[in-house]
C-alpha cells in the first residue's frame, strides 16, 4: 500500500511540473539554456598575462598586448533585468589602474536571433569602484544612473562549444567630423576562456583609429582566485602572520611586509599552459620573492586548479587555498 502511495505521489508532483505554462515558457524562447550557460561563463576573473608571457618567450615583434584584468561580478539588481553584471577593468596589474567601468545586461526574447548584451555607462562611475566587493553600491543604483547607447549592443550566438559576439556592422557610430569612427566589439567566449577585439575605424574610408587589431585580439583566461597567508620567523622563533592576501591565477601578485626588518615580499602566481609541450603541459606556478627581484626566495608546481599548496624555507611559509572551497568537496567538484 505504502508503495502505490509513494507512486502516487512521484506522478502528481511529475505532472505538475510539467505543467503547459511551465513547457511553454521554455519551448517558446530557444535561448533560455543558453543564455544561463552564457552568463555562468562570463561571471569570473580574466586576465592576458599567458599572452604577453608568450609574446617574450616566442621573441615576437612588436609590441606585445597591453595587460589586461577583468572582472566580472554577478549583481542583484531587477530593476535592470535578470542577468546584470557589474564589471571592471584595470592593467598592467595595477587595480588602481582603471581602464573601464560598465553595467552589463544579457536578454533574450522569444523573436530574438541572438542573446542581447547591453553596455551600460555610469554617470557618476568612481561612486561605483570596487562594486564588485561592494554589492550595496548597487542597490541604490537607477535607471537615471546609467547611460545605454542601443546601437553598440552585442549579439553573441553559439558556435559550439564556445559562444561569439559582435555589434551590427558600422552601427555603433560616434565622433564628429574627421574624427567620426565606428567600433568594432568582438567577443570569443568559452569556459576557460575570453578573447576580444577593441577597435574603432574612421567612418570617411574605413581605416584603423585605435584599439586592437583585428587580428590580435586580447587573449584573456579565466583567472581563479586563491587566499594566501605568509608567516615570518626571527632567529627567537617569534612569529608574524600576514593572512587573507587574495592572489589570481594568472599572474597575480600579493605583498606581504616582514616587521622585524621592513623588509617587503610577494606571492606570485601563474597558471600556465604550456602548448609546446607534449607532457605535463598545465600546471600552477607559486613563488615567493623579495618585492623587485626576479629570483624565488621559494618556488613549486601544483597540478592547474589545485585546491591548495605551499612552502617553508625555514624563515618564512607560504600557504594558498583556493577561494570559495571548503576542502569537503572532491576533486572534480572542484572543476565544476
Amino acid at each position: 500500500m505504502l508503495r502505490i502511495v509513494l507512486k502516487i505521489l512521484i506522478l502528481i508532483a511529475f505532472s505538475t511540473a510539467l505543467t503547459p505554462g511551465s513547457i511553454a515558457d521554455d519551448a517558446e524562447n530557444p535561448f533560455a539554456r543558453d543564455i544561463l550557460i552564457l552568463t555562468d561563463w562570463f561571471e569570473g576573473e580574466f586576465d592576458n598575462e599567458e599572452q604577453r608571457w608568450f609574446h617574450w618567450r616566442s621573441r615576437a615583434k612588436g609590441e606585445p598586448a597591453v595587460r589586461i584584468h577583468t572582472i566580472h561580478k554577478r549583481m542583484n539588481a531587477p530593476q535592470f533585468g535578470d542577468h546584470v553584471f557589474y564589471v571592471e577593468e584595470y592593467k598592467d596589474n595595477d587595480p588602481a589602474d582603471l581602464v573601464r567601468q560598465r553595467i552589463v545586461i544579457f536578454s533574450a526574447q522569444p523573436t530574438d536571433t541572438a542573446i542581447r548584451m547591453q553596455q551600460g555607462f555610469f554617470k557618476d562611475a568612481k561612486s561605483l569602484i570596487g562594486a564588485h566587493n561592494d554589492p550595496e553600491k548597487f542597490t541604490q543604483l537607477k535607471k537615471k544612473d546609467v547611460f545605454f547607447m542601443d546601437s553598440c549592443d552585442v549579439f553573441f550566438t553559439r558556435d559550439a562549444a564556445q559562444f561569439k559576439g559582435a555589434m551590427k556592422d558600422k552601427a555603433c557610430v560616434f565622433g564628429k567630423g574627421e574624427k567620426e569612427r565606428y567600433s568594432v566589439h568582438n567577443l570569443t567566449l568559452s569556459q576557460e576562456k575570453y578573447w576580444r577585439v577593441d577597435a574603432t575605424f574612421l567612418t570617411a574610408d574605413d581605416s584603423f583609429y585605435a584599439g586592437t587589431q583585428l587580428d590580435q585580439p586580447l587573449k584573456m583566461r579565466r583567472a581563479r582566485v586563491y587566499v594566501c597567508a605568509l608567516r615570518f620567523f626571527d632567529d627567537k622563533r617569534n612569529e608574524q602572520l600576514v593572512d587573507n592576501l587574495r592572489v589570481h591565477s594568472q599572474g597575480g601578485i600579493a605583498t606581504a611586509i616582514r616587521t622585524s626588518d621592513g623588509a617587503s615580499f610577494d606571492i606570485l602566481l601563474r597558471e600556465k599552459e604550456y602548448p609546446f609541450y607534449d607532457t605535463r603541459p598545465d600546471f600552477i606556478y607559486y613563488s615567493i620573492r623579495r618585492t623587485g627581484a626576479q629570483r624565488s626566495v621559494a618556488y613549486g608546481v601544483a597540478d592547474a586548479g589545485s585546491r591548495q599548496f605551499g612552502a617553508n624555507i625555514g624563515e618564512l611559509s607560504a600557504f594558498c587555498h583556493r577561494e570559495g572551497f571548503t576542502f569537503l568537496q572532491s576533486l572534480e567538484q572542484l572543476d565544476d
